[in-house]
């Protein structure tokens, strides 16, 4: 038996069981991602997270993890770093498993002027109350994740007057509707609608039944009700028809013909369908009424088909059998499950009385929270919200608390043992939703935190750790210094500066004019003068004050893909677009790609780019009209290539229509404008007072006749004169929310610089080149490249400086961390694998030449069309000091796991070049610097895991402290789980002697890296979540994604054809080298 026992735990703790345990939860959490985007929340939950086998997989990892501490001897001084890490992620799981098991959240919905002490909980619970004849109550529940896709069973028992009651799980209907129809077996029923603040609600009353709404009662019966305190309508049926009574006057109001009046309290009155009731200040609407009804499930698509309508937020039905003392009879639950309230099923068995209700509960709080008041701050002149926040006031009788606070984003409230966050709010602005949670494991979650982040960073300093034994070998001779400490003390540097996006024209002008003259009229307008104009501020559509300088440069990229055309500017095209319109709609300017919308537009199919009055026919007709509207229709997922650019194009038109009619130049602030906003001149004329319309009327004359003097005799003096006394107008009536000058200088400086742009191809030819001259030594082994590689290492490190001010730059003329978005994730991105480049540039030139040539492409990628350059206000949730530190971490780790699939990817091209070489110098060459790309790979990868681990982490402390949950399996949490686990794996493998070898290592570190293309571009394009760019269906994967994987293959398949040639040449070189 012991021996048994010993073989057990042998197996249980070996490295090849760790490897395999963390394949397996990173591929079971991979496959989660999936059923959720496919199937909801509630499947993923049901099917994994929420499943005991997973909860298992994780108790074995954690044996596991305990074992080889033991085993390997980490607590002893000099493996003392890796022993407080490792030691990290079991005190993480302790918390995690408390947070599990021990902790809840949920909701607090509060209304202005009200109290509230019940909270809704965020798991779903099928709940059981039965009641007998002399009044015993009987409760029971369960938690339950109901899975779309099956494996739902459950059966909940409990004994009433010394019978046991079931109910058991029978099917689920995904999106179904619960309506009645009549039925000869049935009951007396009416179905009526309540309008509540998160929307309407169906109700069915059976005669004998009464449904308790809060504010009142309804009631059905032929008996008049007892004394109820609460208002009621008791519903009653007399020669067949219905009627109703009620204790207070009901208003009603008749949709049909508008009318209204009131049903006077305790008079009998008809009780009619298709009316509307105000019951205590809340619609109820009868829908029907039966004389014998009975409940029926319907599939929602065939509903909506039926009642010709499109129901937002369906429901589902759980549907289970209840059996009592013989009896059985099916119930249809209906609800939404997680954070949503059930509707109570009532079934009588004569003895006793079963309530069932499936959604989340009610939980009582042992105090009370008071809403004063909502507050909501806007970005001036826009809808989207700034913050908002929750005036509170708490009241704990039993202690004798009364504390008054503010709950907003970032900013929460914490008393006996919960914890309140700014969640959301009502629509009218008059009522909050506050997040709730009660979690023992914060404390030891945020310990493991602490343990793993210190336990990696010192990590990097130890001598013998795995990190520090490889920055000691050296396989090349000529490659100098280079310690493990340097790399981290600009590591340190790297986290502290861490810290620091028109049909009406049927009337236009049909002038014929001759193209030259339009050419030389609008190279005309003076380029100081554009630049001048340029620096008028204006609003943008996000609320962002921001000079027309940006706006011309983001409306240009978006209509005609660059910011220059005709050798004008960017600030000298969109000024000619305002005041010469009738020009610049004959001018080519709007960039057309595919063959068939060329067709449609009627232009030659050479043609780049069209006129803005190539799109109307000779009637005035939009051309592109029917296809337009044909692709919109399309879900994204089914659109095609000619789908997408037609709705490109159309876009374009529509930015191009309102330069031309001056609706973009939002430049006149509104005195006194409760948001702030900025109006466009015509709109201003109209809107404003008499004494500011008529001073825009005298500035706009001046301007007009200051661009006409210009375009005549090229005086621009008094065409200047309006800018400037546009500028003053938004000083005397916009000053309290106009950025400061140096931002606006700021700003106009980074648009002058498009130093991102510039960098591109600096990057590219520096790693280019050395990437050649390095390939060049290979076949002629004497080459020294001692000082190219410092060229280019101080071309780098320059272009790295002006990088980094860019970054600094967009930052200070943000207000935020420049990684809000796509585009600025991916200019750090870059910035991080330069940065990671310069720092094994002692160690290696390959390290130089692939980091130089990645941060071009990735910086050439930010630049293409589906990514939005433009600086953007943030939203509420990611105005936090914990964000700026997790982006940044996070995002740093990408570069250096790229560098390790870019050294990869050089790796696999030198074992096939050993294929081709005859020289011995050459292959001994070949073989070293396949050895020496390895170490820096191994190196860059556990600073790339270390960084990313530790950034995923923090992520789960912004999260907590946002919103209450540092981990709740969010698409994009749960993939850069899988990218950590998957480089966990990879870098543990070399404790598995039969899989670990150099090119097993090479091969790895390329196909790993496309879980980080996963996590970043994959979560965020094609699955739901709360980090998701996308809206909507999926975008297809894109073509090139297919030639890359073929690429990858075929450079993997011709590699491993010298993989043993390779093995052999080693341990010649090595034996010759040590000899």
């Amino acid at each position: 038996m012991n021996k048994i026992i010993k073989s057990v735990w042998s197996l249980l703790i070996s490295m090849k069981t760790m490897v395999t345990l963390t394949l397996i939860f990173a591929i079971t959490i991979a496959v989660a991602t999936f059923i959720e985007n496919d199937y909801g929340i509630e499947t993923s939950w049901a099917l994994v997270y929420g499943a005991r086998w997973f909860e298992i997989l994780q108790l074995l990892l954690a044996v596991n993890l305990i074992g080889n501490i033991i085993r390997f001897k980490l607590y002893k001084l000099k493996k003392l770093p890796a022993f407080i890490f490792h030691v990290g992620f079991l005190v993480i799981l302790l918390g995690s498993a408390m947070t599990r098991y021990m902790g809840y959240e949920g909701i607090l919905h509060i209304r202005e002027g009200n109290s509230e002490n019940r909270m809704l909980s965020a798991d779903s619970f099928v709940q059981v109350t039965a009641t007998t004849k002399d009044g015993k109550i009987v409760h029971e529940e369960k938690k339950i994740f109901i899975s779309a896709i099956g494996g739902n069973d459950f059966d909940i028992s409990l004994e009433v007057d010394g019978k046991p009651l079931h109910v058991k799980y029978k099917k689920f209907i995904k999106d179904a509707v619960q309506t009645a129809v009549e039925d000869p077996n049935g009951k007396p029923m009416v179905v009526y609608t309540v309008v509540t603040p998160s929307g309407p609600e169906k109700y069915f009353l059976q005669k004998g039944e009464y449904t308790d709404l809060g504010p009142y009662v309804m009631l059905f019966g032929d008996n008049e009700p007892g004394p109820i305190k609460k208002p009621y309508i008791h519903i009653f049926m007399k020669n067949g028809k219905f009627f109703f009574k009620s204790n207070i006057d009901i208003g009603w109001f008749k949709m049909q013909d508008q009318s209204k009046g009131i049903f006077k309290a305790y008079e009998e009155h008809p009780f009619k369908a298709k009316m509307m009731y105000l019951v205590n200040g809340i619609q109820m609407v009868p829908q029907m009424t039966l004389t014998k009804g009975v409940k029926k499930l319907v599939p929602l698509a065939e509903y909506e088909n039926r009642m010709n309508l499109k129901m937002d937020n369906p429901l589902s039905a759980l549907v289970v059998e209840v059996e009592y003392d013989g009896k059985r009879k099916d119930v249809a639950l209906m609800g939404m499950g997680k954070r949503y309230k059930g509707f109570t099923e009532n079934v009588d068995f004569g003895d006793i009385k079963v309530a069932l209700e499936w959604g989340s509960k009610e939980i009582e709080l042992p105090f009370y929270l008071y809403l004063q008041k909502f507050v909501m701050e806007k970005y001036p002149g826009s809808m989207s919200p700034s913050s908002y926040e929750s005036h509170v006031i708490l009241y704990d009788e039993k202690n004798g608390v009364k504390m008054p606070y503010r709950i907003y984003m970032n900013n929460t409230l914490e008393y006996g043992g919960f914890k309140f966050f700014q969640s959301s709010y009502d629509q009218d602005e008059k009522g909050t939703v506050l997040s709730v949670n009660h979690d023992p494991g914060k404390w030891p979650t945020y310990i493991g935190y602490i343990l793993l982040s210190l336990g990696l960073f010192l990590n990097l300093f130890n001598p013998y750790s795995r990190f520090g034994k490889l920055s000691r070998i050296r396989y090349i001779e000529n490659v100098k210094g280079g310690t493990a400490a340097a790399v981290t003390a600009i590591l340190l540097v790297l986290s502290g500066n861490n810290l620091i996006a028109a049909q009406n024209h049927a009337g236009h002008n049909h002038e014929v004019l001759d193209m030259e003259k339009i050419i030389e009229t609008v190279k005309k307008i003076d380029r100081k003068h554009a630049d001048n104009f340029g620096s008028i501020l204006l609003q943008g559509p996000d609320g962002r004050i921001k000079p027309i300088d940006s706006a011309a440069i983001d409306i240009l990229n978006k209509i005609h893909g660059s910011d220059k055309m005709l050798g004008l500017t960017h600030n000298q095209i969109i000024l000619g677009m305002a005041t010469k319109p009738s020009y610049w709609k004959r001018i080519k300017l709007i960039k057309v790609k595919h063959p068939e919308v060329k067709r449609l537009l009627g232009i030659s199919p050479d043609e780049k780019y069209f006129a803005f009055i190539d799109i109307f026919d000779k009637n005035g007709n939009y051309k592109l009209q029917k296809a337009v509207e044909e692709a919109s229709r399309k879900r994204p997922a089914e659109r095609g290539t000619f789908d997408k650019e037609l709705l490109k194009v159309d876009e374009r038109l529509n930015i191009a229509y309102i330069v031309f009619t001056g609706d973009f130049m939002k430049v006149f602030p509104l005195k006194d404008h409760p948001n702030k906003k900025w109006y466009a001149p015509a709109e201003a004329l109209k809107t404003f007072p008499p004494a500011e319309a008529n001073e825009i009327r005298k500035i706009l004359e001046k301007n007009f006749e200051g661009l006409n003097r210009g375009l005549q005799t090229g005086d621009w003096s008094l065409a200047d004169e309006a800018v400037d006394e546009i500028k003053a107008y938004q000083a005397r009536y916009g000053a309290d929310i106009i950025p400061p000058k140096s931002r606006v200088e700021a700003e106009l400086l980074y648009n002058k610089l498009d130093l991102f742009n510039r960098l591109v191809p600096v990057y590219l030819l520096s790693g280019l080149i050395l990437l050649f001259l390095i390939f060049l030594r290979l076949v002629r082994p004497g080459l020294n490249l001692k000082t190219p590689t410092r060229i280019v290492v101080a071309i780098l490190v320059v272009a790295f400086i002006a990088h980094t001010f860019n970054l600094g730059l967009r930052w200070y003329i943000a207000g935020h961390a420049p990684w809000s978005n796509g585009y600025e994730a991916m200019l750090y991105i870059s910035w991080a694998i330069i940065l990671s480049g310069i720092l094994f540039a002692k160690q290696s030139e390959f390290a130089v030449s692939s980091t130089a040539i990645f941060a071009g492409i990735t910086l050439f990628v930010a630049h293409l069309s589906w990514l939005d350059p433009q600086i953007t206000t943030m939203v509420p949730v990611l105005k936090s000091y914990w964000l700026t530190i997790h982006v940044s971490v996070i995002t740093a780790s990408y570069g250096f796991l790229g560098l390790s699939a870019l050294l990869g990817l050089i790796a696999l091209v030198l074992y096939i070049m050993l294929g081709f070489s005859k020289a011995e110098e050459t292959k001994r060459q070949i073989v070293l610097n396949i050895k020496e790309t390895a170490r820096i790979n191994e190196m860059s990868m556990i600073v790339g895991l270390s960084l990313l681990t530790v950034g995923n982490f923090l992520g789960g402390v912004w999260a907590n402290e946002s919103w209450g949950r540092y981990w709740g399996w969010d698409p994009k949490e749960t993939w850069a789980l899988v990218t950590i686990l998957v480089y966990t794996a990879v870098l543990h493998l070399r404790f598995v002697p039969k899989l670990w070898n150099t090119f097993n290592f090479t091969v790895l570190s390329v196909v790993a890296y496309s879980s980080v293309i996963m996590t970043y571009f994959g979560v965020n394009y094609y699955l739901s979540g709360l980090h998701s760019y996308a809206a909507g269906d999926p975008v297809p994967v894109p073509t090139w994604v297919y030639y890359a994987v073929a690429i990858v293959a075929a450079l993997i398949l011709a590699a491993y054809r010298n993989e043993s040639r390779f093995e052999k040449l080693q341990k010649e070189v090595l034996k010759r080298s040590s000899s």
